[in-house]
């Protein structure tokens, strides 16, 4: 009987050693396997942080306020000039907009940058302009027996840029050419101040 228990405890033994060692490796395997599945699991969250985060971009379009609007092109409805209603000159009615930065010293720069292209004649309409803008004769005063009938306002807005106000005025109006046909079109007054605090017309596109 000693003959035969003494085999049989030996193979208890071998199996019992067996299934520790069995039971080691699944314990060591299970933090790497624990691990690639934390690293796995916190990828789309940083994928998620970096697409939130607002890059330079949208940094630059927010960066640029404005101060005050007067006219929201967004909200204005105009009727186009026909052939027949179309008539020389400035039609357009000041009364009501005079306030804020519209002022009177403005107004009478653009009216009279207005009334000179109207009148063709290129020596009054350079004064109104920056001596540092943009050139802007060849706009209007390029095309022979061509007439500009000026009728609405599209845009009033102060803004600043670079530390410096800038007040746009948008103006609609009608283009006769010598052929009869009219065509309607609208362009933007840009207007700051030069070294002196003097207001004058920069640009107009």
């Amino acid at each position: 009987m000693i003959a035969l228990r003494a085999p049989s405890i030996l193979w208890l033994s071998v199996c019992i050693a067996g299934t520790l060692l069995v039971s080691a490796c699944a314990k060591a395997d299970k933090p790497a396997q624990d691990a690639s599945i934390s690293s796995h699991a916190s990828q789309p969250a940083s994928v998620s942080a970096s697409a939130a985060t607002p890059g330079p971009a949208a940094d630059s379009v927010s960066a640029q306020p404005v101060s005050e609007i007067l006219i929201d092109p967004a909200a204005q409805v105009f009727k186009d000039i026909t052939e027949t209603e179309f008539q020389q000159g400035v039609f357009i009615d000041f009364a009501p907009y005079p306030q804020s930065f519209f002022n009177e010293e403005i107004i009478a720069k653009f009216k009279g940058s207005l009334e000179a292209v109207t009148a063709q004649n290129v020596e009054d309409f350079k004064p109104f302009m920056q001596e540092d803008g943009y050139p802007r004769e060849a706009l209007f005063f390029s095309e022979p027996d061509v007439q500009y009938m000026f009728y609405n306002l599209d845009l009033l807005e102060k803004i600043k840029i670079d530390g410096r106000d800038q007040i746009r005025v948008g103006v609609r109006y009608a283009k006769k050419f010598p052929d009869g046909t009219v065509q309607n079109q609208g362009i933007t007054y840009f207007f700051t101040q030069n070294k002196a605090g003097v207001w004058g017309i920069a640009n107009i596109d």
